[in-house]
C-alpha cells in the first residue's frame, strides 16, 4: 500500500515538472538497468574473503565502532 501511494505521489510530481533536464533525467534514471542476479566472486575475492572470516574466527578483527572511532581520528588529524 506504501508503494501505491509513493507511486502516486512521484507521478504526480512528475506531472507537473516543465523543466525538459529534469525530465531528460528521470528518464535516464528510469532506463538504468538494474540487475537483480546474484553477484559472482572471482577466484581472488573468494580467497580474500575466506581468509578474512578465518581471521575473524581467530578473533581478529575489529568492531564496527573501533573502525568509525579510528577512521574518526584520521580524518581530524
Amino acid at each position: 500500500m506504501e508503494n501505491l501511494k509513493n507511486r502516486d505521489a512521484l507521478i504526480n510530481r512528475i506531472k507537473k515538472i516543465e523543466d525538459k533536464n529534469v525530465l531528460d533525467e528521470i528518464n535516464r534514471l528510469l532506463d538504468i538497468n538494474f540487475d537483480d542476479s546474484v553477484y559472482n566472486l572471482n577466484e581472488d575475492q573468494e580467497t580474500e574473503i575466506a581468509q578474512a572470516r578465518k581471521e575473524l574466527n581467530r578473533g581478529e578483527g575489529i568492531s564496527s565502532e573501533q573502525v568509525e572511532k579510528e577512521f574518526d581520528e584520521w580524518l581530524n588529524k
